[in-house]
């Protein structure tokens, strides 16, 4: 479910309250979907229609969403894995309030 989004000219990025995924962002102009999961691991998928990425990012489960129409784009693995502390502190907080 979606705690919290931010929205510029060029990105979206928003915040989970999932299961697995703790966040995404969207680039709105290449139609590049990043997603982090919560063990820090982070894929960019390719390719993501507007109206699939709205699918996900509204989605009352992102993980059901992201099986069923993002998982069929290119994807890649990002090398490395994200340090999630302070993205769970903003998701906490973000519950909290």
């Amino acid at each position: 479910m979606l705690l919290h989004r931010h929205k510029t000219n060029e990105s979206i990025e928003n915040l989970y309250n999932s299961s697995n995924i703790l966040a995404s962002k969207y680039n709105i102009h290449s139609n590049k979907l990043a997603i982090i999961f919560k063990g820090g691991r982070q894929y960019l998928y390719h390719d993501v229609k507007n109206s699939d990425y709205l699918l996900f990012e509204q989605a009352e489960s992102q993980g059901k969403v992201l099986n069923t129409h993002i998982k069929n784009h290119k994807m890649e693995k990002i090398e490395g894995v994200v340090d999630v502390t302070t993205i769970l502190e903003q998701i906490q907080n973000f519950k909290n309030e």
